[in-house]
């Protein structure tokens, strides 16, 4: 016995349906998963950042003769970065340093670094 009038899906519609909504999902799946990759590299380049000003503000305290190349570590919410201080003596001129610190790590993105430089003066050198 049919009934006229009444209408439904047919099983092509069902899958035509299911199809699209599957690619749909999957997009947003890709789209979610690289938006948390970012989010990470994105949280460990502003951690490296904020150690590199941290190094160069303990660089700024020390007296003009006791700064010195030196390297250390720090870990940050489980991830530990390398510190890197670089000195370079009478340049770009004399009685002046040149300093680099660069924080260096690595994540899920990779290798990566992050570097700041700057140029200290002896204003007590006559």
């Amino acid at each position: 016995m049919t009934r006229r009038g009444e209408r439904g899906f047919s099983l092509l519609e069902v899958l035509a349906g299911m199809s699209l909504f599957a690619v749909v999902a999957s997009s947003v799946g890709v789209l979610a998963t690289q938006s948390m990759r970012q989010t990470t590299a994105n949280r460990h380049g502003t951690a490296a950042a904020l150690l590199a000003q941290q190094e160069m503000e303990r660089v700024r305290e020390l007296e003009y003769a006791d700064i010195v190349s030196a390297s250390t570590s720090a870990t940050m919410s489980g991830h530990t970065y390398v510190i890197t201080t670089g000195v370079l003596n009478d340049t770009p001129a004399a009685n002046m340093k040149q300093i680099t610190v660069t924080v260096t790590w690595t994540g899920p993105e990779g290798s990566k670094s992050y570097a700041i430089s700057t140029i200290y003066t002896d204003v007590t050198a006559s």
